[in-house]
């Protein structure tokens, strides 16, 4: 049950990485070396959890495709599609507008969140205990990601496709 929970806790830090992320770029962060400090220990906090959870090969593939954004380019690109459309309507120009305090201030504490529950989770589950929901065999593991990966990196093109060619 702490594996899923690590789990989703990783995708909402994804997710609110991503959105800061969009600030960072445009150099509209305030305190970015705080934010990025708490960028690299996320990294490193979900690059341990998931080679404990899934075993070495498979929780450092899954890691690189965190930290390259593939998984927040397959599913989680959903969740912040409202604002995106927000901010690309038309008559609008396309700046950014301001970074959310709560948002950004959530980050952090996300972060120790999910750094006291790794550590955790270390006294509470053995070593690739989430393989047991794919019958132990990394096969499944990463046939499952594979089409996940797939689906999810088309129907974004589809989907965003009609929205621009809808603008």
């Amino acid at each position: 049950m702490l594996n899923i929970i690590i789990i989703i806790l990783i995708l909402i830090a994804l997710t609110t990485h991503r959105y800061l992320t969009a600030f960072w770029e445009q150099r509209q962060l305030p305190y970015s070396a705080g934010f990025m400090l708490f960028a690299n220990v996320f990294a490193l906090l979900y690059l341990v959890s998931f080679i404990w959870m899934f075993g070495a090969v498979a929780g450092i593939i899954i890691s690189v495709l965190c930290y390259f954004q593939i998984i927040y380019a397959t599913f989680l690109w959903i969740i912040l599609l409202p604002w995106l459309m927000l901010m690309h309507r038309p008559n609008r120009n396309f700046a950014l507008p301001e970074v959310n305090p709560f948002i950004y201030g959530g980050f952090s504490f996300l972060v120790i969140i999910l750094g006291v529950i790794t550590i955790v989770n270390f006294f509470i589950s053995e070593y690739k205990s989430m393989l047991e929901f794919f019958n132990g065999s990394p096969w499944i593991l990463a046939i499952v990601l594979l089409a996940i990966l797939i689906i999810g990196n088309v129907s974004r093109i589809v989907i965003m496709s009609k929205l621009v060619k809808g603008r």
